[in-house]
């Protein structure tokens, strides 16, 4: 949002702007996306209480209902004015131990979707290799043969795994994967075949336990690539596999998948078609837009947000306005 009406917000905001803007969208539906929920790890993480006050702002002045179940709603015609649903990414061990705990006490319910190679240990999440590599590293200075530039480790390492990361996007995986294996050579660090405590996965116990106690699942692929970037036997072996896993695990029907990354680059026609014919009936992308629900194979959502403010704008309807006129 741009200083302007960041300003006209601040202002605005003691005079009813959150009230009169939550009635003007209440038939809007506001999905959010989170993926980590901590106070020990780096700046990709919610904190914890930031977290608490979004539970509670949901709790006391919206209708929180699972994603599942605002699209069985809509399809019913009978969306509920206010709906929020809430969305977790990835599967990292916080959510278990920071995330679900506070929303199990508030009686708000989520969905978590779950790569489910890395929850089974047999994988780490790509930007995380990319993070650690430069967090560990002793060399102050890296050449790497993908990029003409020399980069200065110490000095701005959120910058260059902002760069590599992007690029990561951009290429197809298995020259990912080759990218990030000669980051770890350049850097002169040891690639740890298992996550590192601070990287770790939720496990399949501790998703039991909180199905038990209300949790929807979702799939997420099953070792998170750009599905625009893999060749079409491993795309509908992602698709397949994580399902598979998933329906054993917790012998449910799992029907719902969410892109990996989720923006409009990272999948098309070709990908929506094989979502569906490998089973699933809806899936979630990364960005919001007027009507989330129009289309099931492209179910939008909100960044949650960094901010209490930016949070404020999204789940009472600014955004939405701002969208819509």
């Amino acid at each position: 949002m741009s200083k302007v009406k960041q300003t006209v917000f601040q202002l605005a905001r003691p005079f009813g702007a959150l009230k009169v803007s939550k009635y003007l969208s209440r038939h809007h539906p506001k999905i959010l996306m989170y993926h980590r929920v901590s106070d020990n790890i780096n700046e990709r993480a919610l904190a914890v209480e930031l977290f608490r006050k979004h539970i509670n702002i949901i709790k006391k002045d919206f209708h929180p209902m699972t994603l599942r179940s605002l699209l069985e709603a809509n399809e019913n015609g009978a969306i509920p004015n206010n709906a929020v649903a809430l969305t977790f990414d990835d599967g990292y061990s916080d959510f278990a131990e920071q995330a679900f705990p506070i929303l199990r006490d508030a009686k708000v319910p989520a969905t978590l979707f779950v790569t489910t190679g890395f929850v089974d240990r047999d994988i780490w999440l790509w930007p995380d290799q990319i993070r650690y590599a430069i967090d560990n590293t002793n060399k102050h200075v890296l050449n790497h043969p993908a990029f003409h530039e020399q980069f200065y480790v110490k000095s701005n390492p959120k910058r260059i795994w902002n760069i590599f990361a992007d690029y990561c996007l951009k290429i197809q995986n298995d020259e990912k994967i080759d990218l990030i294996e000669e980051l770890f050579s350049s850097l002169e660090v040891h690639f740890p075949e298992k996550a590192p405590k601070e990287y770790e996965a939720v496990s399949w116990d501790q998703i039991k336990r909180m199905v038990a106690d209300g949790l929807d699942v979702g799939s997420h692929s099953n070792s998170h690539p750009i599905l625009t970037k893999v060749h079409q036997d491993q795309l509908i072996s992602e698709l397949e596999t994580s399902k598979k896993i998933l329906e054993k695990k917790l012998g449910r029907t799992i029907d719902i998948f969410c892109y990996p990354n989720g923006q409009d680059s990272d999948f098309d026609e070709n990908i929506k078609s094989a979502i569906q014919s490998c089973g699933y009936k809806y899936a979630v992308c990364a960005y919001p837009a007027k009507y989330p629900l129009q289309d099931k194979m492209n179910i939008n959502r909100y960044p949650a947000g960094e901010s209490i403010d930016a949070f404020q704008k999204r789940v009472y309807g600014l955004n939405f306005l701002t969208m819509r006129y």
